[in-house]
Formats: C-alpha cells, sequence, structure tokens
C-alpha cells in the first residue's frame, strides 16, 4: 500500500486475495463481543472516511492487526489528546490516508492482482458482473438465506426447534440447510434485529476497493456506490458493537474458516476501542 511501512505492505497486499476469498458468494456465535465504551469521547463525523469504517476490519485485518495498525500507521500521526481540534484533525488524517481506497491502483500489480481476487472468488471479471455482485449483497446477500432459515425455526419453536421435526419440503428446504439452521439456533439470541447485514454490508465495501485496484472502477464511480451504504446500515443498527457482532456471525454463517476465526474476533475487540480508535469517536448514526 502507498504510503505504508515497508513491513505493512506484504499484509495489506495479501488482504486483497486472502481476504476475499472468505467473503465469496458461496452459502457455505459465539458470545456478543463485549468492548469498552468512552461514552464522554468527542464525537468526529466524517462523511468521506465513514463508508470505510463499515469494513474497518477488513483494513485492520490487512495491516497485520490492531496493535500493529495503531502503533505503527495511527499513532505516530496523531497529535494532542482527545477532545482538541489537533488530535481530532490528526486521526481523521491518518484514517483517511490508510482507510480510504486502501488497495491503491498503483501499486506494482495491484490491478492484476485484484482482478484475480475478483475473478477467481467472486466470478467478476467486468464491470457488469461487478454492479450486478454490489447490487447483490445491498439488496440481499445472505442476510435473504439468513432470514428464511429464521423464519422457519420461527415457525417451529424458535430457539427451542427440533430440526429433525421440521418438513423441509414444506419450506423448500433439503438436509443441506440444516448447518446453517442449527448455527442459527445455536446462536439465536445473540443477532440483533439486522440478522447478518453487517456481514453484506462490510464485503459490499470491500469489494467496491477492490474494484477500485482493479479499475472497474474510477474514484468517482467507487464513491457512487459506497454513498449507498450508510443509509442502510444508520437505518437497522444504533452502535458498532452490534454492527460487528452481527458480521462475525454472519462470517461463522457463511462458513468463516475455524482457523482464523478467534482472530477476526480479537481484532474486532481490539479494533473497537481505544485512544486510537477512530470508533470511539465515530458514531455509528
Amino acid at each position: 500500500m502507498k504510503g505504508t511501512q515497508l513491513n505493512i505492505i506484504p499484509a495489506i497486499c495479501l488482504l486483497a486475495i486472502s481476504i476475499a476469498g472468505c467473503n465469496s458468494n458461496n452459502n457455505k456465535q459465539d458470545k456478543q463481543v463485549q468492548v469498552a465504551t468512552a461514552h464522554d469521547a468527542p464525537v468526529i463525523r466524517n462523511d468521506e472516511l465513514y463508508p470505510f469504517m463499515l469494513a474497518g476490519v477488513y483494513f485492520v485485518h490487512g495491516y497485520g492487526g490492531p496493535e500493529q495498525a495503531f502503533n505503527t500507521l495511527i499513532q505516530p500521526a496523531v497529535k494532542g489528546e482527545p477532545g482538541s481540534d489537533d488530535f481530532s484533525r490528526s486521526i481523521q488524517a491518518a484514517y483517511s490516508r490508510y482507510f480510504i481506497f486502501p488497495f491503491k491502483p498503483e501499486e506494482k500489480d495491484g490491478e492484476e492482482e485484484a482482478k484475480g481476487t475478483l475473478a477467481d472468488y467472486w466470478d467478476i471479471h467486468n464491470t457488469a458482473e461487478l454492479e450486478k455482485s454490489l447490487n447483490w449483497l445491498l439488496e440481499e446477500g445472505h442476510q435473504a438465506q439468513y432470514a428464511k432459515y429464521r423464519k422457519v425455526l420461527e415457525e417451529n419453536g424458535g430457539a427451542g426447534a427440533d430440526l429433525t421435526a421440521i418438513d423441509l419440503s414444506k419450506y423448500s428446504l433439503s438436509k443441506t440447510d440444516i448447518p446453517g439452521m442449527q448455527f442459527i439456533k445455536d446462536h439465536y439470541a445473540e443477532f440483533s434485529k439486522a440478522g447478518i447485514r453487517a456481514w453484506d454490508i462490510a464485503r459490499y465495501i470491500n469489494n467496491i476497493c477492490i474494484a477500485y485496484q482493479a479499475g472497474y472502477f474510477n474514484r468517482g464511480q467507487a464513491n457512487f456506490w459506497l454513498k449507498k451504504a450508510p443509509q442502510v446500515v444508520q437505518s437497522e443498527y444504533s452502535d458498532w458493537n452490534t454492527y460487528f457482532n452481527d458480521f462475525l456471525l454472519g462470517r461463522e454463517f457463511w462458513g468463516g474458516g475455524e482457523t482464523d476465526k478467534d482472530r477476526f474476533k480479537k481484532e474486532v475487540a481490539g479494533m473497537l476501542e481505544g485512544k486510537y480508535s477512530l470508533y470511539t469517536y465515530l458514531p455509528i448514526k
């Protein structure tokens, strides 16, 4: 990534490949993430940065986790203390540098790798296929499958539903749908009313960033699509904890690998708290 220190570059370059891969259209938790919240923290609002923060977990992950991102990238660029003008300006500038379009078209082999990522993991080979996929994430996504399973469970006992007693044919389902319903049943009370919308929205933002690097969108076109996400999120979520908890649940529902499940949960918890976390100051609505 342009402007990052040398030891950070490999992590963010791999992000476009490894993260997008676990975000594909495949139909393939644990306790809710708890993080400290600074209720008296000064409020920062930044409409340009906001959409990118909806996928912030991917960028933090690519930079090596919250500790690495905060200590190596953000903290050295921040001046003053929370509440001061210097702090507000400098922390926004730091996040703008590393979170706004983090995948740069001018990076060596960046365009080729980004196109490969979209092709391999999303079956996207041109702008028309990209836009179709983005519309799917924004309007349907894996939330549609979650909602269908949730409705079946609600009609058959909710968290106490006996999956073996459900007439699957009545709902046009098969035995392959049972693991998904079992996951929802096991974590029934952990989802917010929004379900797993955060999972779809975070991938939506991440894919726009990859598409920008791939050359499918110029900056103006990318911003056009980015601006569609905030109103969806703000109509369904009131805080970042709930949003990213649904993201983690959605990722597991989709089939996120067990090997990095705990890492993602730890990174989400770490990135949402602390002096150098923009989420501490930037309200979700």
